[in-house]
């Protein structure tokens, strides 16, 4: 069996925004900044590697997804800006990862609540909760990324 590894990262803390800002518009408060900053610098310890990186087209998600490929030395060829991702659930979300070459063994999605979620409690059949900018590994015995429609990870851990 092959094994894939996904990455589930909710951006980090964003500013609230006002009544005239678009949603999508939403900058990283300091905070937020500062939290992607210290898990980059730990997933770097970790020696952590990725072979694609698919990011919401907010400005808080493109920010933390850039965050913590700087801090992983990963290449902007291996971000993709994916529009779907945006306010995607479960059954979108997992259409998405379902379309992903089997050439790519470590794939992250930087997303949203609540999808990113209710995602992550299908895939392991329990309620989790993710937290900004908290990040979910999930490990898989599989070849293609086909089979996340029916297969369950073999193991998963929170990683902040």
């Amino acid at each position: 069996m092959g094994i894939k590894t996904l990455y589930l990262l909710r951006h980090a803390k964003a500013e609230e925004g006002g009544p005239f800002m678009p949603d999508k518009e939403r900058a990283l408060s300091e905070k937020g900044v500062k939290d992607a900053e210290k898990l980059a610098s730990r997933l770097s310890n970790k020696e952590l590697s990725l072979d694609l990186v698919l990011v919401s087209p907010s400005v808080r998600t493109i920010t933390t997804g850039q965050i913590i490929a700087a801090g992983l030395h990963i290449s902007s060829a291996h971000l993709l800006l994916k529009d779907s991702l945006y306010a995607a659930e479960t059954m979108e979300l997992l259409k998405i990862i379902s379309s992903v070459s089997k050439k790519i063994n470590r794939l992250m999605i930087v997303g949203h609540n609540p999808g990113l979620m209710n995602l992550a409690s299908f895939i392991t059949g329990e309620p989790l909760s993710m937290a900004t900018c908290s990040l979910i590994k999930f490990s898989f015995d599989f070849k293609d990324w086909h089979e996340i429609l029916t297969t369950r990870a073999s193991k998963y851990s929170l990683l902040n």
